[in-house]
């Protein structure tokens, strides 16, 4: 490369922010132009700059910053769960030394410490924890939560473990596990099935729990009834799953026929249940009559029909409309 190449391009990088901001003369512009035609060495400084905008220096500057307020913030999150987690030891430690030297056993230690895991599973977990804070805190608080009740039940003579076990963990579930299960990371062919995991799991939970009270106390009698209402209440509530995420409809024909489900079961619900629990073959809505509300069953049947009468014309309208969106093919 010449001297007089040098020269050039010693002149065209000095004009090169000029160029790119459209600042500088025609004359410049033109020369600049034919320079970077020919010259690599310029074109490629250009490119660089073009790529160099304020814009992006402040993006990478603000993620820097953010990027060591968000370390020190972990550092400091860290230490406090440390710090937390020694403050933690202090009555566990104070514990088991009176029950060593009282002879009384480990009972009172037990639990206490326990108890300090469920404290710690609420606040140092999600110190410590830098991913799935809260399924590893809700995990953690169960789990100690489940030894305070062993260790209580041993203490007490035992046999009530798994009475207070089952029945924590159905009322714990409905809550926490979709919140837990979202944060899961399962196999492709469950990823999309976490809904349908989530309702069956409460399901199973909500019989067991029937089954656990109700043999505890020898209540055979109140097992029969608990399962026939439950089936009853899940029946629905699992047909209004499946229409809701697994049809292959549009919006509307779904909530059609979700309307339509709900208003039959509330229409029907008694009756089905005279029939399976005490035996009873009745219909209460053949004791409709508009004209009179005086008597309990009167009421009842109008109130029925009156809501078989709403689902059937809206139920059947988002129907006749779903079904008119999907041949037109304007579905939502």
């Amino acid at each position: 490369m010449s001297k007089d190449q040098f020269n050039e391009c010693d002149v065209v990088q000095d004009l090169l922010p000029l160029y790119y901001d459209n600042a500088c003369s025609p004359a410049s512009k033109k020369m600049v132009e034919q320079h970077l035609m020919t010259c690599e060495k310029c074109k490629k400084t250009y490119e660089a700059l073009k790529n160099t905008t304020i814009d992006t220096v402040m993006k990478n500057e603000s993620e820097g910053i953010l990027e060591r307020h968000a370390k020190k913030e972990r550092n400091m999150a860290y230490k406090a769960g440390i710090v937390i987690a020694l403050l933690l030891m202090v009555p566990v430690v104070i514990t088991f030394i009176v029950s060593m030297s009282s002879g009384g056993g480990l009972g009172v230690f037990a639990v206490l410490t326990a108890s300090m895991l469920l404290v710690a599973s609420l606040s140092v977990v999600p110190l410590l924890s830098t991913q799935r804070r809260m399924t590893k805190s809700i995990l953690a608080s169960v789990i100690a939560l489940l030894l305070i009740f062993f260790f209580v039940d041993r203490m007490n003579g035992g046999g009530e473990f798994v009475l207070w076990t089952i029945p924590t963990i159905f009322g714990l579930s409905i809550v926490f596990f979709p919140l837990v299960i979202r944060n899961i990371t399962l196999p492709p062919i469950l990823s999309d099935k976490k809904a349908l995991i989530t309702l069956t799991w409460d399901t199973l939970w909500l019989f067991l729990t029937i089954f656990e009270v109700c043999n505890h106390s020898g209540d055979i009698e109140g097992m029969r009834t608990g399962y026939t209402v439950s089936l009853i209440l899940m029946t629905v509530v699992w047909l209004v799953f499946l229409v809701a995420r697994y049809l292959p409809v549009n919006v509307w024909i779904k909530a059609g026929i979700i309307l339509i489900i709900s208003c039959i079961w509330m229409a029907f619900t008694n009756d089905v249940y005279a029939y399976f629990a005490e035996h009873k073959k009745q219909l209460t809505i053949l004791s409709t009559n508009f004209s009179d509300w005086s008597t309990n069953i009167c009421v009842n049947a109008n109130v029925y029909t009156l809501i078989l009468i709403f689902g059937g014309i809206v139920g059947g309208g988002l129907l006749v409309y779903g079904i008119i969106k999907e041949k037109t093919g304007k579905v939502m």
